[in-house]
């Protein structure tokens, strides 16, 4: 029994040895990012408004629910009816605090509304959270720059 046991171990450890020899270490020299189509991305965000507007509108919320009031608000935004879209997003704002696609439409919407501030504010908001991606942040900070 004490065999058996000792042979089990052997071969389980061995199989994970076997396993983390098999994998080849990473080296980023190998990968090729195209940096300069990357900044040309950034500067188009910066200067061309309906662009912004349409990365912010690719993201989606992290809740079934309020991604249905996003696009609901999407729908309003595009059509300029800037009230209603607002009180879409304030909706959704009394549903979660947590979703950085809400900030995003937040922030876009009070800059095209023109206060800037407001537009602001709404994205340091967004960029508190933890849980949003790098192209979120990175378009929130645009709103930071505006």
């Amino acid at each position: 029994m004490k065999l058996l046991r000792l042979s089990i171990v052997i071969f389980v450890f061995l199989n994970i040895l076997s396993c983390a020899s098999n994998q080849s270490p990473r080296d980023i020299s190998n990968y090729s990012v195209p940096v300069d189509n990357f900044s040309k991305t950034v500067e188009l965000l910066v200067a061309n408004e309906a662009f912004l507007e349409d990365e912010i509108l690719k993201i989606n919320a992290q809740n079934p629910s309020v991604q249905r009031i996003l696009i609901s608000a999407d729908d309003l935004l595009t059509q300029e009816k800037f009230l209603q879209a607002n009180s879409e997003l304030e909706r959704a704002y009394r549903i979660t605090k947590q979703d950085g696609a809400l900030y995003l439409r937040l922030a876009h919407l009070r800059y095209k509304q023109g206060l800037f501030q407001e537009s602001e504010s709404f994205a340091s908001k967004g960029l508190l959270l933890s849980n949003i991606s790098s192209w979120e942040r990175l378009l929130l900070n645009v709103y930071l720059k505006n």
